[in-house]
């Protein structure tokens, strides 16, 4: 099994979101995310593979990281959820991003993503949220550039551009400025959960929940200090039942 490549770029396809990587002087074709600038031809870049086998056809997919091949995993065990739709989500959505969505159920942030409607929206909530964070939890997230950082190599493969067929960059910027505030919000109240004790997984979890609620009440908060003091409410209410 390949689960990691290094080599020299020397073929790129953005319409296709495809590289051919040549390593040792072999050319592998491997499918990436895509997002940024676009890499220059004969620049060295490091990959995290995820070998998506058939009977008749074996597919490489390239990730800079090792959570986004673990999410990309977990989005093909979802129905009607294959290996296009799954670069799409980790194009438009970082890892991190991602899981905040999971977290906080925000359908309408994951819908807006071209090929997935509310429907399927909500059944990548449903199936991976829980499985997901768990796992999440005992990962640690490594990046394939830092493998090589002495080196000097370049930055990751999430410089390969958008082609013009994929969401336009004014929309994408539009996507990600909104996830992003609630994600921030989501993820510091996280890490200040986790510095009083709780663990990675049930901090999240709190802080999603939490921020869920408030946001179906229509009381989305401002930002980290209002999560938190929500949150510790939360707590003191379950312990005093």
């Amino acid at each position: 099994m390949i689960a990691y490549l290094r080599g020299r770029i020397i073929y790129r396809d953005i319409e296709k979101s495809l590289i051919i990587l040549e390593v040792n002087g072999i050319g592998y074709e491997v499918y990436v995310p895509v997002g940024g600038k676009t890499p220059d031809i004969e620049r060295e870049t490091s990959l995290f593979i995820y070998m998506y086998v058939r009977e008749d056809k074996i597919t490489l997919y390239g990730f800079d990281t090792t959570l986004q091949r673990e999410i990309f995993g977990f989005l093909l065990n979802v129905k009607d959820v294959g290996p296009r739709l799954a670069v799409a989500v980790i194009s438009n959505i970082d890892a991190n991003n991602f899981l905040n969505i999971l977290a906080t159920r925000d359908v309408s942030a994951l819908s807006r993503i071209k090929g997935i409607g509310t429907a399927k929206a909500e059944r990548i909530i449903m199936e991976l949220k829980n499985k997901v964070l768990k796992k999440v939890a005992l990962l640690s997230d490594v990046n394939a550039q830092d493998l090589y950082v002495n080196n000097g190599i370049g930055k990751g493969i999430n410089d390969f551009n958008h082609s013009e067929n994929r969401t336009s960059n004014e929309d994408k910027t539009v996507l990600n400025a909104g996830i992003k505030q609630s994600a921030d919000i989501v993820t510091e109240s996280a890490g200040a959960l986790e510095a009083l004790g709780y663990s990675k997984f049930d901090s999240i979890n709190l802080a999603g929940k939490v921020f869920g609620i408030l946001k179906t009440d229509g009381k989305v908060p401002a930002g980290t200090e209002d999560l938190m003091r929500e949150c510790l409410k939360y707590i003191y209410s379950r312990k005093k039942l």
